[in-house]
């Protein structure tokens, strides 16, 4: 059997779509089982077993000890870190929408201001995505050809 390039892509994004969910769930599974063993008695990993050999772990991810600041604090916070230099500043969120461009110069919208500090980054493509190839479309489309196929094989492209 011969599988073009377009069927394997097809085919591997079915079975991803079935795989992720149930990858998913078995982890949080996982975690779970060792976040209440860990509640009930301290453990706080286990070792994945297969046939007996250990070939994984879960475990506990623990956060580092660190400060934080009172919410009803956090004036008086700001005023010491900013004194001692650990204050960041940043456009505030959406700066970007009062501003546009007009013969080639970046301007304030509201006041018409042509600003000298603002360059302008034009549309471009970022990324492209694989839609479609629901698991049932994929197989039906297959139909008999997978019924005697090395999956493996199928996988990797190596089916002739």
């Amino acid at each position: 059997m011969n599988i073009t390039k377009d069927e394997q892509l097809a085919l591997l994004v079915a079975i991803d779509k079935r795989v992720t969910p149930a990858l998913k769930d078995a982890k949080d599974e996982a975690r779970a089982e060792i976040m209440g063993a860990y509640a009930e008695n301290g453990t706080d990993r286990k070792a994945i077993l297969v046939g007996g050999e250990k070939v994984g772990e879960v475990g506990i991810s623990y956060s580092k000890p660190a400060p934080f600041i009172y919410a009803e604090q956090m004036p008086a916070a700001l005023d010491f870190l900013r004194q001692v230099g650990l204050v960041q500043e940043a456009p505030a969120k959406g700066w970007e929408t009062q501003f546009d461009l007009i013969g080639g110069q970046v301007v304030y919208k509201p006041t018409g201001e042509v600003v000298e500090w603002a360059g302008w980054s034009p549309k471009a493509a970022k990324t492209a995505a694989v839609r479609g190839c629901k698991p049932e479309d994929v197989m039906r489309a297959f139909g008999p050809r997978l019924a005697s196929v090395d999956a493996v094989a199928l996988l990797e492209g190596e089916v002739e």
